[in-house]
C-alpha cells in the first residue's frame, strides 16, 4: 500500500469518515470526532508508520488535513 493510501486509511479510521469525504480543506469543525484525543491518536499512527516525530508546535498547527499532509512531507514522507 502506498503512503497516500495508508494516510487516507488512517484518517478515515480515526475520524470515522469515508475516504471519499477526505479533502485537504477539512478542519476539526467539519469532522465531529476530530478533537484533541483523536488528533493525537492519528499523529501516533503516523509516527509509528513512518518513524517521524512531531513537536508540540507542529501538532498544534495541523488544523486541516492539508496541513497534516504538509507536515508529513516536511518529515520526508512521500504522499
Amino acid at each position: 500500500m502506498v503512503n497516500l493510501e495508508k494516510f487516507l486509511e488512517y484518517v478515515s479510521e480515526v475520524f470515522e469518515i469515508d475516504q471519499s469525504e477526505i479533502s485537504d480543506e477539512l478542519t476539526p469543525d467539519d469532522i465531529e470526532v476530530w478533537d484533541s484525543i483523536s488528533h493525537m491518536d492519528l499523529m501516533a499512527k503516523f509516527e509509528e508508520e513512518w518513524g517521524v516525530t512531531f513537536d508540540v508546535e507542529e501538532l498544534t498547527e495541523m488544523e486541516t488535513i492539508g496541513l497534516i499532509k504538509k507536515a508529513l512531507i516536511r518529515h520526508g514522507v512521500e504522499l
